[in-house]
């Protein structure tokens, strides 16, 4: 018999909360806590020392169902020292097969000596049943397996920051705390569709708590040429980890933004020059807990044999959430200058994975959406989402611009983020700086707005390219229509209304020409076109309903057909957007929290993936 050390009634609780936490077997049985939907949080420090008795109830803390473990800052301000022989056990699960990356970092390390200790693929375990586990294998083959869980060790990678350069892993704990890898997932699944493999990884190890520090570069070029600025880190917890408040954290100043990598997962190769893949950016931006933060899409790119990138137009990435980044999930980093980052128990969260948490790991096949947590100010920041279309259509940059008086015409951290520049044969960018030769190139950029201002907007072609410039998104917008300036031919061509700005031009860099305007010559009738009203065909959605949750300050959607939901917007009856979610996707059952709206009559559009539309009327009263 085995001590569970978690009573009914706790187990049945939001959250556990210990000063320390010791967790350790009697002289003749197993003891361990199990923690099912809930978070177990600790002020101190962790002891855990391992079982011994029953093969099938190893680890000390298991976390299932989207449970975490938080500790605080205890006696020493900064993390205490977790200690001990034993593990806890957390799953995460990714959606690829054996020909797919993706960036990992590890919520564990080894239980040897005391505190943050290195990890590697032998903190992989197999899942056999909600306790038991086998150390998952691990092989030089190409093909990773699922049964048993077999991982391929010829794709797993961290990142030298000093030198900007790829390194193997191996198979041993040569990854520190708090630092990236990537891993290739299992077996093989149908070439050319959506990739449905959906391998669970059971970590297993002493729980990562308190400060990681870790280096930042700049000014090193990778083997291609091209300066990234990478430190290739992730979450180091077996928590969530709010990316805004590692960001707004002043003793992480040199960050720039997060990138995220994507790729084509209907593509079966492990050649470099078969593959196509890309960097999301994030940064929070003035709203993230409304928004969940500002993200741009990956554009994919082509690769030569060496891994370097290559010209090509092959499509584009997930829009995937990011403000909470999942247990297990690793990132990119970008530095706008040398020193280091840290890594807090501050910056940790309880949040469950899904859409509607701002928290996925990449795009999960099949993605949970219960929001816990989260709050802040709920009014979005007005933007407009812009999408260059380059050649046939089959590759386009995707860049936001925002608008909010506390922006400059300047670089301003956690409002803008450098661009990838990753498009080999065509690019888009915004541009700022007083001269060419000291421009930087931005992805997202946030400027006060001016009827009469004039966004720079530039243009890289490696060879004659017909170009398309639209805005696909409007949110909150402070002007009426939005165009495209070609200042060479003094002409205006309007990208907002469903329109789009069409141009054809000879190979070249068009940097100082072209601009985002927001009032046309309107005396250029051949250039403005008709702008007639858009009219929003609205059609019923069957049996999905809308109610407010006042006693839980949440709104609640209910759908139980399962239709797949776009989006869903609220309005308050002055027209101003207070909460958006997108992707929210096929759940039944979805809540959002509206603690930090003020009481009153909101409006609520809810549209699906067929654009069909209904509208709802609640009232917000928060008790």
């Amino acid at each position: 018999m085995k001590n569970l050390l978690l009573s009914l009634a706790m187990l049945l609780s939001t959250v556990s909360i210990y000063a320390q936490l010791t967790v350790k077997p009697t002289a003749s049985n197993d003891t361990y806590i199990y923690v099912s939907d809930q978070v177990l949080y600790v002020e101190q420090d962790v002891n855990l020392t391992e079982n011994s008795f029953d093969p099938t109830t190893e680890a000390s803390i298991y976390l299932r169902n989207e449970s975490q473990l938080i500790q605080g800052d205890g006696v020493s301000g900064v993390g205490d020292t977790n200690t001990g022989t034993g593990y806890i056990s957390v799953f995460q699960e990714s959606n690829s097969d054996s020909y797919d990356y993706n960036y990992w970092c590890s919520p564990v390390g080894n239980p040897n000596n005391t505190g943050n200790r290195a990890a590697g693929l032998i903190r992989l375990y197999d899942s056999l049943s909600v306790t038991n586990a086998t150390r998952s294998l691990t092989t030089n083959n190409v093909n990773g397996s699922s049964s048993p869980l077999t991982v391929s060790k010829r794709w797993t990678y961290k990142w030298d920051i000093a030198n900007q350069n790829w390194q193997p892993t191996g198979g041993g704990s040569s990854i520190p705390p708090g630092y990236g890898f990537t891993m290739k997932g299992t077996d093989v699944t149908s070439g050319g569709v959506p990739e449905t493999q959906n391998q669970r990884y059971d970590f297993r190890g002493r729980p990562n708590n308190g400060d990681i520090t870790l280096p930042t570069q700049t000014g090193v070029p990778f083997v291609d040429g091209n300066v990234y600025n990478f430190t290739f880190a992730g979450n180091p917890y077996p928590s969530a980890l709010d990316l805004n408040l590692v960001m707004s954290d002043p003793a992480n100043s040199e960050i720039d933004s997060f990138r995220f990598w994507d790729e084509d997962r209907t593509i079966n190769s492990h050649y470099y020059v078969d593959n196509k893949g890309g960097y999301g950016t994030w940064i929070p931006g003035l709203t993230p807990y409304a928004d969940g933060g500002n993200y741009t899409q990956p554009t994919f790119i082509a690769y030569d044999n060496a891994g370097n990138p290559i010209g090509g137009m092959y499509g584009t990435g997930a829009d995937t959430e990011r403000l909470f980044a999942p247990v297990g999930q690793g990132f990119m980093i970008v530095a706008n200058s040398t020193g280091s980052i840290t890594i807090k128990n501050s910056h940790r969260a309880y949040q469950k994975e899904g859409s509607g948490n701002y928290s996925e790991f990449r795009n999960q096949a099949n993605s949970l959406a219960n929001t816990v947590g989260g709050g802040g100010n709920l009014e979005i920041t007005p933007q407009i989402r812009i999408h260059t279309y380059f050649g046939e259509g089959t590759h386009f940059r995707d860049m936001l611009l925002l608008f909010h008086d506390s922006a400059t015409d300047g670089y301003d951290s956690g409002l803008d983020a450098t661009h990838p520049m990753d498009g080999v044969l065509a690019e888009a960018y915004f541009t700022i700086g007083d001269a060419p030769d000291d421009y930087t190139n931005l992805v997202i950029q946030t400027v006060p707005f001016t009827p009469t201002k004039l966004v720079p907007i530039a243009f890289t072609l490696e060879q004659q390219t017909k170009f398309s410039v639209k805005a696909v998104e409007e949110i909150i917008t402070p002007f009426d229509n939005a165009y495209l300036y070609d200042s060479l031919n003094d002409t205006y061509k309007p990208i907002t209304g469903g329109k789009e700005a069409t141009t054809l031009l000879p190979a070249g860099t068009y940097e100082d020409r072209f601009f985002i305007a927001f009032r046309g010559n309107f005396n250029d009738d051949d250039t403005i076109g008709d702008f007639a009203d858009n009219v929003n065909n609205t059609r019923e959605i069957t049996n999905v309903d809308v109610l407010q949750n006042n006693p839980s300050s949440q709104l609640e959607l209910i759908n139980p057909d399962e239709h797949n939901i776009k989006q869903v917007l609220v309005y308050d009856m002055a027209g101003k957007m207070v909460l958006m979610r997108r992707n929210v996707g096929t759940i039944d059952r979805i809540s959002f929290p509206t603690a930090h709206v003020s009481d009153g009559i909101y409006l609520v559009k809810v549209t699906t993936e067929d654009d069909l539309t209904m509208d709802y009327k609640v009232s917000i009263f928060n008790k």
